[in-house]
């Protein structure tokens, strides 16, 4: 018996060491790390050692130890690097149309995109589309994103397709084909049907069910996260919806984020279906509220009861005149924010760090206080705030062991004299001082260029498109 224990603790010693001597993906040394992990706010010089399986298992101060191998060893001589960018909202493909609509709110902006353009391309367009806003989005800075995808003219139409229109089924594989064929880590927005005479739970359950089968067979990649509901119960004229979209919810186990109060002019109306989603139950922690300007005590009182959080989008708010959403008193009353830059049409551009600002500044105007939110405060909501109203803080939002290593490496050169690093971060960076970005340890992006496929083909294929839809 005592022979077997030894031979238990000798085999036992033989696999720690061999786990101990195996080589790493990468080890990234000589940095400035911001790894906005929570009561370390404090940046400090160090390295990061990324695992075959694409997570960190170290993030420490100081050198790497002499006897730490990897495949591959990056010196980044004094770069900052920080978490990559979450966005909580984002609409990929409209990369395809931006600059659209430029003198209009919301209302008017949605019937040029939503009522005459988008109708007009095909399933496969949508594929060069969102591949398209899926590498603008890495080379801002952009790793993860929830992606409201385009379910189709019929799915803003009733269930009632248009008679030339492709099947629902074919824009979502399309869709989902580009965000796999990108890099970019992304939840999987479903776009379900208007609830109606011509569309009911069956009809959508249906459609929902055959396509989360089709994607367990797609190859499998730690890049696709989830797969959510685009909530439309604030947009149809009847509770139904909202009773379709729990059911669905319920069964397959899936969160929702649905368009909420975004608009002044129909604010009114849409605080008055803030029942539907209390008495539907759609109310809950697996709730996000998009954009959520336009609110009332009660409906934050309830919000956070329930655990529900929202996501934040100053670019596209500004852009559409939409308006200003109280974010340090949805804070204060502890409803979970994360930050997104919507869609390319209406934020024209998927950059954190112009939305950062302009969210900050928004804020600041708002209260006439220039203490009421910080850049620390805003770079935290565009990481850990989007990766916790995700679900998917274990995994994303900071550079912690265990998570995965996706991150940006800053040259910072341009700030100048350094007061604050967070301040020169958020007030003066830019996509220009992004030098790298990580995806699972894999170098994706380097000074502008993607790697893993070729932007300007992509762009030139998706100018031919448009053009070709419009004609």
């Amino acid at each position: 018996m005592r022979r077997k224990i030894l031979l238990c603790c000798l085999a036992l010693v033989l696999a720690w060491s061999a786990a101990s001597a195996q080589t790493a993906k990468l080890i990234v040394k000589g940095a400035k790390i911001f790894n906005m992990a929570p009561n370390q706010r404090e940046p400090f010089i160090g390295y990061l050692v990324v695992g075959d399986d694409g997570r960190l298992t170290e993030v420490n101060a100081g050198d790497p130890p002499a006897s730490l191998a990897a495949k591959e060893t990056y010196d980044a001589h004094g770069n900052w690097i920080i978490p990559g960018f979450i966005s909580a909202h984002s609409h990929i493909w409209q990369s395809a149309y931006r600059g659209l609509a430029s003198d209009q709110t919301l209302t008017g902006w949605i019937d040029a995109l939503y009522g005459k353009m988008a109708p007009q391309a095909k399933a496969e367009d949508f594929y060069w589309f969102t591949l398209h806003g899926s590498l603008d989005h890495l080379t801002h800075g952009v790793t993860a994103a929830y992606n409201f995808n385009y379910g189709g003219p019929s799915s803003f139409d009733f269930g009632h397709p248009p008679p030339t229109a492709q099947s629902p089924e074919s824009y979502q594989e399309n869709q989902f084909r580009a965000e796999m064929d990108s890099g970019l880590r992304f939840v999987h927005g479903w776009q379900v049907g208007r609830a109606g005479p011509h569309y009911a739970t069956e009809d959508a359950r249906r459609a929902l069910k055959a396509f989360l089968d089709w994607a367990a067979m797609q190859p499998k990649s730690t890049a696709f996260l989830s797969v959510m509901i685009n909530g439309g119960t604030a947009f149809n004229d009847t509770y139904q919806q909202a009773v379709l979209e729990k059911s669905l919810m319920d069964e397959f186990h899936l969160g929702n984020q649905s368009h909420y109060l975004e608009p002044p002019e129909t604010a009114g109306e849409e605080q008055s279906k803030f029942r539907w989603f209390m008495d539907s139950g759609l109310l809950s922690k697996q709730l996000i509220f998009g954009h959520f300007i336009h609110t009332n005590d009660f409906i934050l009182q309830q919000t956070a009861a329930a655990g529900a959080s929202m996501s934040w989008n100053p670019l596209s708010n500004g852009r559409l005149a939409s308006g200003t959403a109280d974010i340090p008193k949805y804070l204060k009353m502890g409803i979970r924010v994360g930050m997104g830059v919507d869609g390319e049409a209406s934020a024209d551009i998927a950059d954190p760090f112009e939305n950062m600002r302009t969210g900050l500044y928004a804020i600041r105007d708002k209260y006439e206080d220039a203490k009421i939110m910080s850049p620390y405060d805003v770079l935290r909501l565009h990481t850990m705030g989007s990766a916790d109203v995700l679900g998917v803080a274990d995994r994303l939002g900071s550079l912690e062991r265990g998570k995965f290593a996706d991150f940006l490496v800053i040259d910072p050169e341009r700030f100048g004299h350094v007061f604050d690093p967070y301040a020169s971060l958020v007030f003066i960076g830019a996509q220009a001082d992004i030098k790298r970005v990580y995806v699972g340890g894999e170098l994706l992006v380097e000074n502008g260029r993607t790697l893993k496929q070729e932007f300007d083909k992509v762009q030139k294929e998706v100018d031919q498109r448009v053009t070709a839809s419009l004609k």
